[in-house]
């Protein structure tokens, strides 16, 4: 949904910046290489979320957490109607086929949350 990630960046940079203030759209322009206009744009909702590079200089100049980081790529996958940008690289790792078998498979299956919480839960304890 157009707006999402912007809404999301413009929450999380609050009070995260110098001395507690917000973390400024020219710090996060400069801490991506980008010009100011650029996120301005983004978080006016005007572009989409920019591609994983951009996303994780983002991210760090926000200080988001783990959880935060995931979170703000999975909103800006969906908004670019695509997925989360951390996740191609490894479902399309020639070393892991499994990784796509499981997931056409499930997708067959019409498995839903309940069923990947199990895997979720599961790999965490490894």
């Amino acid at each position: 949904m157009r707006g999402d990630f912007a809404a999301y960046i413009n929450e999380k940079r609050k009070g995260r910046g110098k001395n507690g203030g917000d973390v400024l759209q020219k710090e996060i322009a400069a801490a991506m290489g980008v010009s100011p206009v650029y996120v301005t744009d983004i978080l006016a909702g005007r572009r989409n979320p920019p591609d994983i590079t951009l996303l994780e200089k983002m991210a760090e100049a926000c200080s988001l957490t783990p959880e935060e980081r995931e979170e703000m790529l999975d909103i800006a996958g969906w908004e670019r109607q695509e997925a989360a940008a951390d996740l191609p690289e490894y479902i399309m790792d020639e070393d892991i086929p499994h990784v796509r078998v499981a997931l056409r498979r499930a997708n067959d299956k019409k498995l839903g949350d309940d069923f990947w919480k199990k895997v979720v839960d599961s790999i965490s304890k490894e």
